[in-house]
């Protein structure tokens, strides 16, 4: 029996791309699929260009603004596919992205499979691509969401359904939300495979509330993915390796925002930057003896990290 795909789309403030994302999903060269369109009390447009579609395959659900996370939620409750995966309503697919991800799935009997994606900056996309495809495992997928190749993301991922039923989009965090249920996916996976092909359009949309640079990097936010980070590490079990990179990366973090205070590219508080100050203690071991990070990058924070101090 042919396999159905659910795609989950969150709608919010994306009048001038929703129709763009819609119908790249509508002309999939794989057709058993079903789009759950979830308007996320949008105020603009959104919600009534959702409305003009009738293709049988399209649900649409009007919602208050409660958020990503609880849209992506109602969307995982009316989901009745074999497989879910996801879009954001500012990006597209390739118009085979669901044939190939889902033929992966079945021919490596993966419970997640990871693909590649563009990535859009100054006009023009870049693949994410830098390996081969190959079957992974949790370490690796640690490795990579951090690095960006597979990133913590959603919509690059297909998941079988039976594997994340019961899991949910955790909605007391404000960031790093589909990273925790990815790593709640991966609880389950008995296998994961990722394929070496970007499939997806990720677009630089500088208005859009989900992936706005200034709200994705502000100071609070900073402190934001240092909390989901500390969660993440509390509610999964990880190996030595996986906490070692996620660590490192909290070092990392820490020390570019405080340098980004430092020349004046964001404002700060007391509080914040003792924040910061906790994490390069706490973290900076773990950050010199990991093997992920180069010796130039390394030598780069090490600069931004000792300035502050140098100018004293």
């Amino acid at each position: 029996m042919e396999k159905k795909v659910s795609i989950i789309v969150s709608v919010y403030k994306a009048e001038e791309f929703i129709k763009r994302c819609v119908d790249s999903l509508l002309r999939q060269t794989y057709q058993n699929i079903e789009i759950i369109l979830i308007e996320d009390g949008s105020p603009d447009r959104s919600g009534e260009i959702i409305d003009n579609y009738t293709d049988p395959r399209i649900k649409v659900v009007h919602n208050p603004n409660l958020g990503v996370s609880h849209t992506r939620n109602v969307g995982l409750a009316l989901a009745s596919g074999d497989y879910v995966t996801f879009c954001d309503s500012d990006d597209y697919y390739s118009l085979d992205h669901v044939e190939k991800v889902l033929h992966a799935a079945i021919d490596q009997d993966a419970d997640i499979v990871i693909s590649g994606y563009y990535l859009e900056g100054e006009g023009s996309f870049t693949s994410s691509v830098k390996m081969r495809s190959h079957v992974v495992n949790q370490d690796e997928v640690v490795k990579h969401c951090i690095d960006n190749e597979f990133g913590g993301y959603c919509w690059n991922k297909l998941y079988k359904k039976k594997v994340i039923a019961g899991n949910h989009f955790p909605e007391d965090l404000d960031t790093l939300e589909d990273t925790y249920f990815l790593c709640l996916g991966m609880q389950r996976a008995q296998k994961m495979y990722y394929l070496a092909e970007p499939l997806y359009y990720y677009c630089d949309n500088q208005d859009s509330a989900v992936r706005n640079i200034t709200n994705q990097f502000s100071d609070h936010d900073s402190v934001k993915i240092s909390d989901s980070y500390d969660k993440i590490m509390c509610d999964f079990d990880f190996s030595k390796p996986a906490l070692d990179i996620i660590r490192s990366n909290m070092f990392a973090i820490a020390v570019n925002f405080r340098h980004k205070i430092y020349i004046g590219m964001y404002s700060g508080n007391q509080a914040l930057l003792d924040s910061f100050n906790r994490n390069i203690k706490k973290y900076r071991s773990d950050y010199y003896s990991s093997k992920e990070f180069s010796l130039e990058s390394k030598i780069k924070t090490t600069v931004k990290w000792l300035l502050p101090k140098l100018h004293k």
